[in-house]
């Protein structure tokens, strides 16, 4: 029974890991789309890990402002995204 149970456990930790990595491509994917639909996403690259998560929010509600095809939802994943990616990142920053 003490095995099942680590077995359930560890099971449910690795599916829960790899959602999390999926979650992660796929936003990276949607932010890489979206920012580049209208200009190069380079000054974008060079601000990752220095804004707040605050900021990010503003700046991508901003772009959907301006006429980015975006729902409030992908706003809210993108600024997310942005704001938790590390400077470099792919396939954002290629």
């Amino acid at each position: 029974m003490k095995k099942l149970v680590i077995f359930a456990i560890g099971s449910y930790t690795l599916l829960m890991l790899a959602s999390l990595v999926y979650a992660q491509a796929s936003a990276a994917k949607l932010a890489a789309k979206a920012c580049s639909a209208c200009h190069s996403t380079e000054r974008i690259c060079e601000k990752l890990g220095k804004r707040t998560p605050e900021v990010w929010l503003q700046t991508v509600q901003r772009m959907q402002g301006n006429g980015a095809q975006m729902t409030d939802a992908e706003v809210t994943t993108i600024a997310e995204y942005l704001a938790t990616a590390k400077p470099g990142a792919k396939p954002l920053c290629q």
